[in-house]
């Protein structure tokens, strides 16, 4: 059960960030500012959505190597299991 709330968070986590970069950039277009100070603020929000992006994927990454440990054991298991069978018979 707590592996799918994991997963879960990981989907949220990702809309999260995704409106809070929607949002930051609608929020940047529509403030009256100079040029500069614009594309100051457009680099910064570009910084920081790279910054969420390369921890999102750093995320699914542990993710994916935890799932497929959990994997090679259980198949380790299945195989062990199939052996002592097959002796049995």
């Amino acid at each position: 059960m707590q592996e799918s709330n994991g997963g879960s968070m990981g989907g949220s986590l990702t809309l999260f960030l995704a409106g809070a970069a929607i949002g930051g950039l609608l929020v940047a277009l529509n403030t009256p500012k100079t040029g500069p100070e614009l594309r100051d603020d457009l680099r910064l929000l570009g910084r920081r959505a790279k910054k969420g992006a390369q921890d999102l994927a750093g995320d699914a990454q542990e993710g994916w190597e935890r799932v497929r440990g959990k994997a090679g054991e259980a198949g380790q298991e299945v195989a062990e299991e199939a052996r002592s069978k097959a002796k049995e018979l």
